[in-house]
């Protein structure tokens, strides 16, 4: 076993990575498995998430983010599958894709009730570039001149994450960390007009969930590696009320500030399901304002099939 686990480590940190390129969300565990596959539903809880992330708002194409995932756990089998739609834009370039996860569990690690979870996703992106959305000084730049251009590329990920325990409000905190590389199968994205390398990713997150009664604080620390000009750290901390509402605050490296908060509606659709509704908006507080403030919407529903 710990054989397996150090051989895990070693694929996940032996490559050198280039340029931004991934979708971009705030770091919040029920978004994990858009970034990890081994999040893939750790519990025993079917969800279904809608996401919406808005950045810079006021600004002409800037950046926008939206994606539908299910995530499924198959309890009695130790695993869980999931598949996310995918919808990514930034000025001219945009890509439209399915990412599909599945999740291997290996219970009782170092105590019960926990386990070690393997990941695979694999992702199909149709990108395009639309030259007519790009904004520059020279226009008669050959590139503005071509028309609207399209690539599929498809990619493969890995990840592991380890957790002490799953089963919130069982008054047992719990611990949990992960790591990932995705797009390990890297290659040219190449149109007529040009082409573009696309390189590995790295993420990394741990975080702990204190309970007391009805309530939990979870602080969590997220690592994004793309190079070592594009490291970002994101600090969060998390309040959630049993049953009610959640709150929170993050902090980036990037100087980026979010203020999140949700509410809680059970029993929507059966005893043990709930629905989540959460909004977050951000700003920038570096020194030099360069972007306008940003907006995320999530709503997810649970189930639980154990």
């Amino acid at each position: 076993m710990k054989k397996l686990f150090y051989l895990f480590i070693f694929m996940l940190c032996s490559w050198s990575i280039f340029g931004q390129q991934i979708p971009h969300t705030t770091p919040l565990q029920e978004l994990q498995h858009l970034w990890n596959p081994a999040f893939t539903a750790p519990g025993t809880n079917l969800e279904a998430t809608g996401y919406f992330r808005k950045q810079w708002v006021g600004f002409d194409n800037a950046p926008s983010t939206a994606f539908a995932s299910l995530q499924y756990p198959f309890v009695d089998m130790n695993m869980s599958t999931g598949a996310i739609i995918i919808s990514d834009k930034t000025g001219p370039v945009s890509k439209l894709g399915l990412q599909l996860n599945y999740s291997y569990k290996l219970r009782e690690i170092f105590k019960d009730d926990d386990h070690l979870a393997f990941g695979i996703n694999g992702y199909f992106y149709q990108y395009r570039f639309n030259p007519k959305d790009e904004l520059v000084n020279q226009q008669n730049d050959p590139l503005l001149n071509g028309s609207t251009q399209s690539k599929f590329n498809p990619s493969l990920g890995f990840g592991f994450a380890y957790f002490s325990y799953t089963e919130e409000f069982r008054r047992e905190n719990i611990f949990y960390i992960g790591a990932s590389t995705l797009q390990i199968l890297p290659s040219e994205l190449a149109l007529e007009s040009g082409s573009a390398p696309r390189e590995r990713h790295y993420f990394f997150n741990v975080g702990t969930k204190f309970f007391n009664y009805d309530y939990y604080i979870e602080p969590s620390v997220q690592v994004n590696y793309v190079n070592p000009e594009l490291i970002n750290i994101l600090l969060g901390v998390k309040y959630e009320m049993e049953e009610t509402f959640w709150a929170g605050l993050n902090y980036s490296s990037t100087n980026d500030i979010n203020l999140f908060g949700g509410v809680i509606l059970n029993e929507v659709g059966g005893r043990y399901s709930s629905l989540r509704l959460g909004f977050l908006a951000g700003f920038n507080a570096g020194p030099v304002f360069s972007a306008g403030p940003g907006f995320e919407f999530y709503i997810g529903y649970r189930f639980d099939m154990d």
